[in-house]
């Protein structure tokens, strides 16, 4: 579709204000006032599409309008819990739409909505200001598939697992694959919801019953439409890449194979991105050396592989499974930096004196070779713990790893003295039996070692970015914006319960007086969940097409690069650091043609990015709620990490799991919620349960369809507390 034409198109009908155009009014004007020769089919075609997206409107037959004009407004609808939709419009107001007003709508889907705007009347929710309106039609629709559990029956039916999908599918006979009653299936949709009828469809995949392994990472993957397999001609692609590197690769690279480079990974990881050395140099500084596997080499711009790569935008990783962004013949094979034999890189060379101070950055393509596949654990060892097996193994890179402690202490010193804020908090780590059973849930180990791959790629990351902006390059880049001056406000408050202060204006704030926080509480027994309020406190970071800076480093240029088996960004990044060093930098028509692109692809890997971690996240909680399954009845400690009209948040300490306290199923006073200061005060007692309170629970019910756990409170602070009575069956 002509881009352009449809930018002509918008301008007409802006010009034109509320008098309306049919296609043959446009397609007349267009070539008169641009002296351009459009067909007729053509200018059909661009019109088609934009009301397609939502961009015009027909009104009185087919003559068009832009929205602004109307009293319509399009966008994508947001379905809420209790059934009913909202929609944030562009430059419009935000619209309420009741559930009897949905008319088929599912989810995610763009839609053209009527607003009433006669009526100077706005709906208030949760202290937001809605219009109201009702859909008018479902544009384009995001779900031809939808995961769910299958019901048999009279009239089977599929109830999608996506809570905000509120309508049943009905399953005509012979549609179902004998799919078992309970069973997690896929449904395609022939036919969606409305005021008269059901939506209706047909299984195509069965995925298994709830609980048994492997099962909630298969529905997560269809839930969030996560691509899991590859095409064939993609793997055909694919598989005719060389697996070896050959001598015409080698040409107008840096030939790095004799010196002491590694990769320091996890012990299950299969890919190798990154590799890195540090040379003692004369003039008493060090010579950093980061090494990552060029991706670019072996999947160009615009080929098939580049397409479904874009498409993915980032490698899931689940419990015991990971979905790739490249196929395995790339990012576990040619791709990937293994030991001992030549692989393709792009590297980054900086010289780092004792103060820290980065000098003379080097940016070319080599070809190395490494000398070891290294854990993060066996490279803590030689660092902590001196142990004569692992030294004889590594003997000939001991010195080499001693280099690199003593420069990641340099440049962690470098970094924290620019105020750039540190989360150091272990996560939850499923660790999985040979069926796929959850064996316990434990904290991620994160050593010394990973603290020096990850500042290692920190620099790389910076100096990337920093040399395609003074180069007048473009790129994508990571971006962390300023915090909500409201939600700093509210950390505050927090704060100061636990007697420590956030020094600075909110609106202000710099990200040094977050670290000196993060400082004070260390090794205090609030600190896990002080260390979360301040996260939660944070805007998420994102791709952009503009260099603006990243908050909690506190660096001025970012940029992702060290990661392209696994992070689209960072593929563009290898291909516009390629065109710089290979041609020069570009300007004029390739110039601009490449910054056109860029705001779409920084806009799908922001959404790709969120999309895996939310699917992430999602099978994680469904872990720890079947590990939970028979441990109902017994009590644990926790801690309050978030206080709600309805109940108490806690956070077991032992397995990192989460769960609910109705307020309701408290007993001993009448509860009542106060939001700023983040508590649930007696209302006759005076008594308070309040965020970060140290508590005794009992696992009441576990919820496996809805991923919930529910608690109950038997003492918060060590004073017990006396649970409601449940009310008894009263006879009529």
């Amino acid at each position: 579709m002509n881009p352009s034409l449809q930018s002509l198109i918008l301008d007409l009908l802006r010009a034109r204000g509320s008098r309306l155009l049919s296609v043959g009014d446009i397609h007349q004007r267009l070539n008169e006032s641009q002296q351009l020769s459009f067909n007729r089919d053509e200018v059909e075609q661009a019109i088609d599409a934009m009301e397609r997206d939502g961009r015009i409107i027909a009104v009185r037959g087919k003559r068009f309008s832009l929205l602004e004009y109307t009293p319509y407004v399009s966008g994508k609808i947001r379905i809420h819990p209790d059934g009913h939709g909202t929609l944030s419009a562009p430059e419009a107001e935000e619209i309420y739409v009741e559930r009897r007003a949905l008319k088929g709508a599912m989810n995610g889907d763009t839609v053209l909505v009527h607003v009433d705007r006669k009526s100077s009347k706005l709906r208030t929710v949760r202290g937001k200001n809605y219009r109201d309106g009702e859909v008018a039609k479902v544009l384009q629709r995001l779900h031809s598939h939808v995961v769910g559990r299958f019901f048999d029956g009279e009239l089977p039916f599929v109830r999608p697992f996506d809570t905000r999908l509120d309508s049943d599918i009905r399953i005509a006979p012979g549609g179902h694959m004998n799919a078992r009653d309970g069973e997690m299936v896929n449904v395609e949709i022939d036919r969606y919801a409305d005021r008269l009828a059901d939506a209706s469809g047909k299984v195509i995949e069965l995925l298994g019953m709830l609980g048994e392994p492997g099962v909630d990472i298969e529905v997560a993957i269809r839930k969030y439409k996560i691509p899991n397999k590859f095409p064939p001609e993609v793997l055909a692609a694919a598989d005719a890449i060389p697996g070896d590197v050959g001598d015409r690769d080698l040409a107008g690279r840096i030939d790095l194979r004799g010196r002491d480079i590694v990769t320091i990974d996890g012990e299950t990881a299969k890919d190798f991105d990154d590799a890195v050395e540090v040379i003692q140099l004369e003039n008493g500084n060090l010579l950093l050396g980061v090494h990552i596997a060029d991706v670019s080499h072996y999947v160009s711009e615009g080929s098939i592989l580049d397409v479904e790569a874009f498409e993915r935008g980032t490698s899931v990783y689940f419990p015991g499974r990971a979905v790739p962004m490249l196929p395995e013949r790339l990012s576990n094979g040619i791709c990937s930096l293994n030991p001992q034999v030549p692989r393709l890189t792009f590297s980054v060379t900086v010289e780092v004196d004792p103060k820290g101070r980065l000098h003379d950055p080097k940016y070319f393509k080599s070809v190395i070779q490494t000398k070891e596949r290294m854990t993060y654990t066996d490279v803590n060892t030689i660092l902590t713990e001196p142990n004569a097996e692992i030294e004889t193994r590594y003997a000939p890179l001991l010195d080499a790893i001693h280099r690199m402690h003593a420069l990641y202490q340099i440049l962690r010193k470098r970094r924290q003295a620019r105020g750039s804020i540190d989360f150091d908090l272990p996560e939850a780590d499923v660790l999985l039996g040979e069926e796929g059973e959850i064996e316990s849930i434990v904290p991620s180990e994160r050593n010394v070692a990973h603290r020096l791959i990850e500042e290692f790629m920190l620099v790389a990351n910076e100096l990337v970015a920093r040399h395609l902006v003074l180069s007048n390059q473009p790129g994508i880049y990571r971006v962390h914006q300023q915090p909500d001056p409201q939600k700093l406000a509210d950390l505050k408050l927090v704060l100061k319960e636990f007697k420590h202060t956030l020094r600075g204006n909110p609106e202000e704030i710099r990200p040094g007086e977050l670290q000196k926080v993060l400082k004070e509480i260390v090794g205090t027994p609030e600190e896990r969940f002080l260390t979360e309020i301040i996260l939660r406190s944070m805007k998420r970071a994102f791709y952009s097409e503009e260099c603006s800076g990243h908050f909690a480093l506190a660096i001025e240029h970012y940029a992702h690069f060290t990661s392209p088996i696994r992070r689209y960004p960072d593929l563009i990044i290898h291909r516009r650091l390629n065109e710089l060093i290979t041609a020069g930098p570009m300007y004029g028509q390739r110039l601009a043609e490449i910054e056109a692109r860029h705001p779409a692809l920084a806009l799908q890997s922001s959404e790709r990015e969120k999309r895996a971690e939310d699917a992430e996240r999602e099978v994680l909680e469904w872990k720890k709620v079947l590990f939970m399954r028979d441990k109902v009845g017994l009590d644990f400690n926790g801690r309050v990490t978030g206080v709600m009209q309805f109940g108490l948040f806690i956070e077991l300490e032992e397995f990192f799991v989460q769960g609910l306290v109705p307020v309701a199923s408290i007993g001993g006073d009448f509860w009542l919620f106060v939001e700023r200061e983040h508590r649930l005060r007696g209302q006759a007692g005076g008594r308070e349960l309040r965020l970060g309170d140290t508590v005794v629970v009992e696992v009441h019910s576990i919820d496996e369809e809805r991923r919930q756990i529910e608690f109950r409170l038997k003492a918060a602070g060590g004073v017990p507390v006396a649970p409601r009575q449940e009310p008894r069956n009263r006879p009529r």
